[in-house]
């Protein structure tokens, strides 16, 4: 049954944290998969963070990159772009690297048009653009 995806979360939250309840790994991991299932990209993240670090189950990589892949928001995105970029978990692939950065960045994030920059300057991804690079990093300072 679909419930509210915010209040699962929060809940989800709270046990993470220990906010007014006790600290319980075990059901903010449950709280966030109801809340990912019901397409909740934040709680989707956690359990990617959660898979990754080995928080509260054992650490998947792959696993960690697939709940990565369903948030693809904010850093979540920077973070599937290093995955690509290092070879995490998956093949290594700068130009699709350099994908992830560009939609981190023509989002607006702030970190997403730093790596961006990062990448026209040293060409991970692309061809080398020191003007762009400069004008991404240009960005980034008014931003930041």
């Amino acid at each position: 049954k679909q419930g509210c995806s915010f209040a699962q979360y929060c809940l989800g939250y709270s046990f993470e944290n220990g906010e007014g309840i006790d600290q319980d790994l075990g059901n903010a991991i449950y709280w966030y998969k109801k809340a990912a299932e019901d397409g909740n990209k934040t709680a989707q993240y956690r359990i990617g963070y959660f898979y990754e670090n080995g928080r509260g189950m054992r650490k998947d990589i792959k696993k960690a990159i697939e709940w990565y892949e369903k948030s693809v928001i904010h850093d979540c995105v920077l973070l599937f772009g290093k995955c690509h970029q290092d070879g995490i978990g998956i093949e290594k692939d700068e130009v699709k690297a350099f994908e992830y950065y560009k939609k981190s960045a023509e989002k607006g994030y702030l970190n997403g048009i730093y790596i961006l920059g990062c990448c026209y300057e040293n060409g991970i991804g692309t061809e080398i653009d020191k003007e762009k690079a400069v004008e991404l990093y240009k960005d980034a300072a008014k931003r930041g």
